[in-house]
């Protein structure tokens, strides 16, 4: 009922709203010769392309207002009794801007007129609102345009955010972060078409719901100090307006092409990947007419786009560990070592791979546990499982020879598709009603994909690929109606979709029928299996999965597999009203979000194998003095499973809405003076489940599984098993008021100042996992080497119901370690981040077309997404002091870290478990926390996150004029944070660097994307027709040289983790919270080499000083801080250009053919250097650094870099045919 009531308050504003956000307006003051105002003008915009007419009045005060204003060149003109008709052209409006045109008014007859066709001024002389407008065709010439997921985002296609490189400010990597002004990563708001259009599914890729650039007109984002009329947002407002058909038919193809052969070798390892992309499309607009039937010339017009990338390619780099023959064959000598690690009870050695017959299990003299060695390393064909087998003939052979690891190589095609077809239609009702549709869709599609999918070459179904497919549509509707020269009225409705799946090629695989493989619960896809080799490790692009003596690589697809559907309508409705020196706004949106998903994750069984099973459990553990003892690989040819868990398929559908209302005065005071006021009110709900079906840690309910303890889990909403409660609260008081003043001292400076209060949205649905809802039925060993079911006689368990809600489902019988019951709402989950913002700046016109400005920009944020900050599950020094133990002590920190059937628990008196049923196998730490049969728990959306942003911001414009067109953005500035998320790819979540949860005063700290100084100078020329031999005028004519050059400070480096392990004894798991940093030793040089000199060999050397570090006392906090301006990883140009030639064919006919480079002084970009761990022993054999505090994996190149910059010079061919 209340979401209805507020609902019918947006709709009450709107009768005295504002303009749709995408569109501009013009504005000024008519006057007599004398000076004196003219009233009861009449006033009309004419869109110069298609002939659309736009229609004002001037005020008693001789103000005019023409609003809502698609972006576009306009022809102004007034018409006055007794004078000549003013004609102003040249006239260009650009999203969300005002334009100032005053007209002066000549006496004479109606019937002439006088035109003046001078290019309106660059100065802003009608808000303080710090924004930046960055037009199509200055993305398309500038070399930022990437293409390939590394440089564009998920679907790899051209990003339009690239302009974010155009922004002082501004911090950019794709698929990872977007930061403007010190405000967290991802807090951007997109509008497309004056509606919000931003992923509110996993905001970090805002790539999967992207338009084409193509389609898109120009872009204004605005950085500080807002109008009211946005809201819901943290870091900055990306405002799109797309293009749209003209009374002349237009249009262009394109296409931009990767291969290798443009490419410089990588560095130190001097190989060319091979690149092969392509980017092509089309777009088309003009009027609408059929022949004979109707013309829609000045009425109806149309604009179609499409773009398609393509990248197909060939992956022969991935090894892989399969087994050997001899493996297949239950003969496992060859992974005997050689090395003996000791002797059993009975004196016979144990050697290093050698597997025992767990049918022989017994107990020696001295009560311990043996097995026998399987004879010879051969398992009996008798022995073997027969489902086992059944799997392992699915299994390729090697192919690299006859070791045991990475012994295999299968070839499998890659390949990227991303289409984005668009088209829009507008149409005028007469001169007074206007109406436009938008459409589009960005589909994207992948199946086999080594770095987002998992693929790996083994075949069908064993394969580990999960395939990438992602449909986003957006539709726009937008009508506008003048009701009077000085009332304007706008509605908008809107619609987007995001619609995700994961799923490999074989989506009907029953186990059953194919394996024999009985109980599992769902026959969908082939159960996935791990734990049959020895981890392994990473280098660069070529992953080793198995390391020890190898076995076999997982198998099946991974685990991450659930269906998305996100659906997002929106609303607004408008009307501005212009009278005296006054243009009063107000207005509302509506915006409505849900995300439907499905869970298939352990559906179809998740199998885990152990050496386990085939060692000796006296051990309890098959790893002793550096070997392993047992074999995985064997114990799975048994078909011992270790551990399983099953899940029910599970349906939620998670939403939240917010509405946001205004309103707004733009006050001209005088001729000089604008004073721009007003107040926004947002309302938005937490997310929540649509049945209930969210479960979150309880403290106060007794867990009939723990004794009776406190803490279980509770289910909101009402119903059986629910708790007839709210898991947090709406916050109702986000107000925020605005003000913005913009003084013109002189007509070529403006002073220009702002402060406002800014609500950011609140956290988005991360694919709908949050909260955590199916319970999976995991099952460990019931005691070492025993496993929980064998292959052959089927799954004996039935997965735990959907929902489920029993609230002492946690901890499960049978599990040996503790388990977090998903996760618990943090009270405040509905507070919006709350931001202040100001800026005070001056603009100066140097001349007509050059315009430089500096501005002071800062801000303050609280109410940020911390997670971290909180520990639910905390094991706190007081708890330790209570029960009589000290972090001082060395033995009692031994004893913390101690199993609680440990001989040292039983002497100290702390084996006695806190309820029954506690694993004994659980440490005293473990046993003291305030929830013991829990382990840590993670808090969502808590807003505890705090940032300071203080900059000098410069910006020089030339607007394109004589064949030059540049911008010079330099930005000074200091970022600080307070655990807020550094990058929230995760939204709930985020990486945080915090020291000591309990302390928060000592969690203030250089932001990790704090970069004092940032230079960016883009810009292009192109070579006038020159007076002189007219072969050599065309020879020379029409070339073009277009650049970014981007040059910044270092990001600061993370410094060393304590090596005191008190995040372990403490029991610390949560998100991203570390417990300590190493302290830093004053006046020791952090570094050995300058990162930045480029004189040394990163081969030959460590570059990071061990010495400069000690590690805290035991059981101390450290008393470093997270980041230092002086610790600073290696500065990263970023240098593209591009040089090509506008072929002229006729005055509205051209080809443009070029050649862009990233990278273009293939500057060698270094591997970042290992810095985690100060006391990590420095490895250099034969003087050459392998590993180590201060090692720079240099065969890493290439996959380890910048984003923002490529490890080599990479060219890019684009050819443009226009008309």
């Amino acid at each position: 009922m209340q979401f209805c009531t507020r609902f019918l308050l947006v709709l009450a504003f709107a009768s005295l709203a504002w303009a749709q956000g995408d569109r501009g307006a013009i504005t000024g003051t008519v006057s007599d010769p004398a000076g004196a105002v003219v009233a009861a003008a009449a006033v009309e915009a004419r869109h110069v392309e298609t002939g659309t007419i736009y229609q004002a009045e001037s005020t008693s005060t001789g103000n005019y207002t023409i609003s809502q204003l698609p972006v576009g060149a306009y022809e102004l003109s007034v018409t006055v009794p007794g004078f000549k008709k003013y004609v102003r052209s040249g006239l260009t409006v650009q999203v969300a801007q005002t334009l100032r045109v005053d007209a002066t008014l000549e006496v004479g007859n109606a019937s002439e007129s006088v035109t003046v066709t001078e290019t309106a001024s660059l100065l802003k002389t009608e808000s303080g609102e710090l924004s930046h407008n960055v037009p199509t065709e200055t993305v398309d010439n500038l070399p930022i345009l990437g293409i390939g997921s590394s440089v564009a985002g998920s679907s790899a296609i051209r990003n339009p955010q690239a302009v974010a490189y155009l922004l002082p400010g501004a911090f950019v990597m794709e698929n990872s972060n977007l930061r403007v002004n010190g405000a967290p990563g991802n807090t951007a708001s997109y509008r497309l078409e004056g509606q919000d259009a931003s992923n509110g599914q996993v905001p970090a890729t805002q790539a999967q719901v992207q338009p084409s650039v193509d389609a898109i007109q120009e872009v204004t984002v605005q950085t500080s100090n807002f109008a009211a009329e946005y809201g819901q947002v943290g870091g900055g407002f990306f405002n799109y307006t797309m293009k749209s058909g003209t009374n002349q038919l237009h249009g262009s193809a394109y296409d931009y092409y990767v291969n290798e052969a443009f490419n410089a070798a990588t560095p130190w390892v001097n190989a060319k990947p091979t690149a092969r992309r392509n980017d092509y499309g089309f777009t088309a607009g003009g009027p609408v007419v059929l022949p004979k039937i109707y013309n829609g010339h000045d009425k109806t017009f149309f604009f179609f786009n499409w773009e398609q990338y393509r990248e197909s390619q060939t992956i022969n780099n991935i090894l892989l560990t399969v087994p050997t023959d001899g493996y297949r064959s239950g003969n496992f000598t060859q992974a005997l070592t050689g090395r003996t690690l000791g002797a059993d009870p009975l004196g016979r050695p144990i050697l290093e791979g050698e597997i025992y017959d767990p049918t022989t299990q017994r107990a020696a003299p001295d009560g311990r546990i043996i097995r026998d060695p399987f004879p010879g390393q051969q398992i009996p064909v008798t022995s073997l499982d027969r489902v086992a087998l059944n799997i392992q003939n699915l299994i390729p052979q090697p192919n690299l020879g006859s070791g045991v690891i990475n012994n295999a190589v299968f070839p499998f095609p890659s390949e990227r598709i991303t289409s984005i077809p668009a088209f829009k239609i507008d149409h005028n009702l007469g001169t007074k009603a206007k109406f436009s549709f938008y459409w589009s869709q960005t589909k994207t599609a992948s199946q086999y994909s080594p770095t987002l999918g998992g693929a790996d070459g083994l075949p069908e179904p064993i394969s580990g690929e999960i395939g990438t497919f992602i449909t986003g549509r957006v539709q726009r509707l937008n009508f506008e109606y003048t009701l009077t020269p000085t009332l304007l009225f706008h509605f908008g409705a809107g619609y987007q979709t995001n619609h995700f799946t994961d799923d490999p090629i074989t989506t009907n695989y029953n186990p059953q029928q194919a394996l024999g493989l009985t109980g599992v619960p769902v026959n969908r896809l082939f159960p996935f299996m791990t734990g049959l080799c020895p981890p392994g490790t990473s280098n660069g692009t070529v992953t080793s999965t198995c390391g020890g003596q190898g076995g076999m690589k997982v198998m099946g697809p991974t685990t991450n597999r659930h269906p998305l559907q996100y659906e997002k309508p929106t609303f607004n409705t408008s009307v501005t009203w212009v009278t005296g020196n006054h243009t009063y706004k107000a207005g509302g949106e509506l915006r409505i979000e849900s995300n439907a998903s499905t869970l298939y994750a352990s559906t179809d069984g998740q199998f885990t194998f152990s050496a386990n099973e085939t060692g000796l459990p006296y051990l309890q553990s098959s790893n002793i003095g550096g070997g392993t003892v047992g074999f995985a690989y064997a114990s799975f040819l048994l078909g011992l499973v270790d551990q399983l868990k099953i899940a029910p398929i599970d349906n939620m559908r998670i939403g939240k809405h917010g509405i946001g209302l205004f309103v707004q005065d733009t006050w001209k005071v005088t001729r000089k003076l604008t004073v721009d006021y007003g107040l926004r009110y947002d309302y938005q709900t937490y997310l929540r489940e649509s049945q209930g079906r969210f479960a979150q840690f309880a403290p106060l309910i007794p867990n009939p599984s723990a004794g009776g303890q406190p803490g279980a889990v509770e289910f909101q909403g009402s119903g059986p098993g629910r708790c007839d409660c709210e898991f947090a609260h709406n916050y109702p008081w986000a107000f925020a008021p605005r003000v913005g003043v913009a003084y013109q001292i002189t007509p070529r400076t403006v002073l220009r100042a702002g402060w406002g209060i800014v609500y950011s949205a609140l956290g988005d649905s991360n694919g709908a996992t949050q909260g955590g809802l199916s319970i999976p039925n995991a099952v460990l060993a019931p005691s070492f080497g025993q496993p929980v079911m064998t292959l052959a006689q089927g799954i004996p368990f039935a997965p735990l119901p959907f929902p489920n809600y029993d609230v002492g489902q946690f901890p499960q019988a049978g599990y040996a370690g503790t388990q977090a019951p998903t996760t618990w709402y943090d009270q405040n989950a509905g507070r919006p981040a709350r931001q202040y913002q100001w800026s005070v700046g001056v603009q100066r016109e140097l001349m007509r077309d050059l315009v430089v400005e500096g501005s002071y920009v800062g801000n303050r944020g609280v109410w940020w997404n911390a997670p971290g900050m909180i520990d639910v599950n905390a094991l706190t020094v007081q708890r330790i002091n209570a029960a009589g133990l000290s972090l001082n002590n060395p033995a009692d920190v031994q004893l913390l870290a101690s199993p609680l059937n440990s001989a040292l628990a039983s002497s100290r008196g702390f084996s006695k478990p806190p309820y029954a049923g506690f694993p004994s196998t659980l440490t005293v730490a473990q046993s003291l926390r305030p929830f013991p049969q829990f382990s840590s728990i993670t808090a969502l959306w808590a807003p505890d996150g705090n940032t300071w942003y203080d900059s000098f911001q410069a910006k020089v414009t030339k607007r394109f004029s004589r064949g030059l067109q540049a911008n010079v953005l330099y930005t000074w500035a200091k970022q600080l944070s307070s655990a807020a998320p550094s990058n929230v790819t995760v939204p709930g979540t985020g990486t945080q660097a915090i020291n000591d949860v309990f302390n928060r005063p000592q969690n203030k700290y250089l932001s990790p994307y704090d970069q004092p100084q940032v230079l960016t100078i883009a810009g292009g020329y192109t070579l006038p027709v020159l007076k002189i031999n007219r072969l050599a005028a065309y020879v020379i004519r029409d070339w073009q040289i277009n650049m970014l050059f981007a040059y910044s400070s270092g990001l600061p480096i993370l410094s060393p983790i304590a090596q005191n392990n008190l995040n372990t004894i403490l029991l610390r798991n949560v998100t991203g919270a570390q417990t300590s940093y190493a302290n830093r030793v004053p006046g020791v040089p952090l570094f050995t080499e300058d990162l930045n000199c480029h004189c040394f060999d990163p081969n030959k050397v460590f570059v990071l000083n061990p010495a400069a570090w000690t590690q805290p006392a035991p059981g101390q906090w450290g008393t470093g801080a997270a980041y230092y301006s002086d610790y600073r990883f290696e500065r990263r140009p970023n240098e593209n250009m591009s040089l090509g030639r506008q072929f002229r064919m006729t005055e509205r006919v051209g080809l443009n053919i070029r050649i862009e480079f990233a990278n273009i002084f293939n500057r060698a970009q270094m591997p970042n250097p290992t810095s985690t761990n100060a006391a990590a022993t420095q490895v250099h054999p034969a003087g050459v650094p392998t590993a180590g505090f201060g090692f720079i994996a240099t065969a890493n190149e290439g996959a380890v870099t910048n984003i923002q910059t490529p490890s080599s010079r990479q060219g890019t061919v684009v050819a443009r045919f226009t008309f």
